[in-house]
């Protein structure tokens, strides 16, 4: 796994403020997470020592791209929405899919931050054919209820299937909603 950096440079530096910044950080969906057991659900981040956290990672260890996820995920808790968009964007750039799945979903619901549907669409697509499962179904869930553009019922299917694939359970979810009531199941990415 790939993570902007190699594991034998995150070693020697900074190796305690990175672990502090992954345990207080970590999402349980990013596959940069290092250690799957030690993740943190959005609702359970504490923000402002993740925040603290995750800068002093970052000035270590500057091109770890999980870093500057994770603080996009604590400004992001904190609702310090454009912080968190600069920090995901950081992020994307050094190829974080989940990044880009966040940068969709503050576009997606605009709360002090900019509404459009069509960027969240746009960042979903990115972050699907990274090959990041959530990405595949917020894409899929972008494709299905027209989010940012017209419906495509055998494209989400398409997606869904990828998800569901790859072990995401809301997807298989999502299918059998899809197969029952066609498009515009109404369920949703956040």
């Amino acid at each position: 796994m790939s993570c902007g950096a190699s594991s034998a440079r995150d070693g020697d530096m900074g190796v305690g403020v990175i672990q502090s910044c992954d345990h207080l950080a970590s999402a349980p969906w990013d596959p940069d997470a290092p250690d799957a057991q030690r993740t943190v659900k959005f609702r359970d981040l504490r923000a402002s020592a993740a925040v603290a956290a995750c800068r002093a990672a970052i000035a270590e260890a500057p091109r770890l791209r999980r870093l500057h996820f994770q603080l996009g995920r604590a400004y992001d808790r904190q609702g310090a929405n454009h912080d968190a968009f600069e920090a995901y964007r950081r992020a994307a750039e050094l190829g974080s899919g989940a990044a880009k799945v966040n940068i969709g979903i503050l576009y997606q619901q605009g709360r002090r931050f900019e509404k459009s549907d069509a960027k969240a669409r746009a960042w979903f697509r990115d972050a699907a054919e990274t090959g990041i499962p959530e990405g595949m179904y917020c894409y899929a869930v972008a494709l299905d209820n027209g989010i940012g553009g017209s419906p495509d019922a055998a494209a989400a299917r398409a997606w869904y299937v990828k998800a569901a694939e790859r072990g995401t359970t809301k997807a298989r979810d999502a299918l059998v909603r899809l197969e029952l009531d066609g498009s515009g199941t109404g369920v949703r990415c956040d």
